[in-house]
């Protein structure tokens, strides 16, 4: 790997060509980051049960009486904050792949980004849900708003543990300190992320097309 690549910092490895040396990303060993891999898709099982469970809930009650469920005019914001997520997505990707080919400052550079856009998601969460409540959708007066607010907190909550994630991460790679258990963390992380974007999205088409 040439010098220029990581402008000149220590090597936050040992130095393997892109791709390779005992398979996985850049050093990891298949053992370690296949049981981190399994054990977020087992998590992500777990959440897609939870989520399932409230929709579930949210159906049974409408279905029972929906004279009491008032159709919840969605803020604007809530638009802009779903590019963020798909977008920060996008970017952590980049950068996943940027690391995988040894392209340590440029990992630096996108994974930065990433994080910035997936914190800024969360910020609007926080500003849309001031809205509803400012515009008097109570949750004790419309069921369709305690629904929307559940499902959006239990989401904005599946995002605060991945931004833990990926600000460790991110920590570790501005001071050149990823090593194979670092690499691990990028992957698991990137495999959550997208997760999110699937999760948010159902979200939005639920309250858009029949909540």
């Amino acid at each position: 790997m040439a010098q220029s690549d990581i402008g000149g910092l220590p090597p936050i490895g040992p130095e393997l060509p892109p791709g390779g040396g005992g398979g996985g990303d850049g050093g990891t060993p298949k053992g370690t980051r296949g049981a981190s891999v399994t054990g977020i898709f087992v998590l992500m099982c777990a959440s897609v049960m939870t989520f399932a469970a409230l929709v579930s809930a949210m159906v049974v009650r409408r279905g029972l009486n929906d004279s009491d469920w008032n159709r919840l005019p969605l803020p604007t914001i809530l638009w802009w904050n779903t590019a963020l997520l798909l977008v920060s997505s996008v970017v952590v990707d980049i950068a996943r792949r940027k690391l995988r080919r040894g392209q340590r400052t440029e990992f630096n550079r996108w994974w930065t980004v990433g994080v910035v856009l997936g914190t800024l998601f969360l910020v609007g969460q926080i500003i849309a849900w001031t809205q509803i409540d400012q515009r008097g959708f109570l949750m004790a007066r419309n069921l369709g708003t305690a629904f929307f607010y559940v499902l959006t907190w239990t989401h904005a909550a599946h995002v605060v543990g991945a931004l833990a994630a990926v600000w460790y991460v991110e920590y570790r790679a501005l001071r050149y300190e990823l090593g194979t258990s670092g690499r691990t963390w990028v992957v698991v992380s990137c495999i959550f992320w997208h997760f999110l974007d699937v999760l948010w999205l159902c979200i939005m088409a639920l309250f858009v097309f029949w909540a």
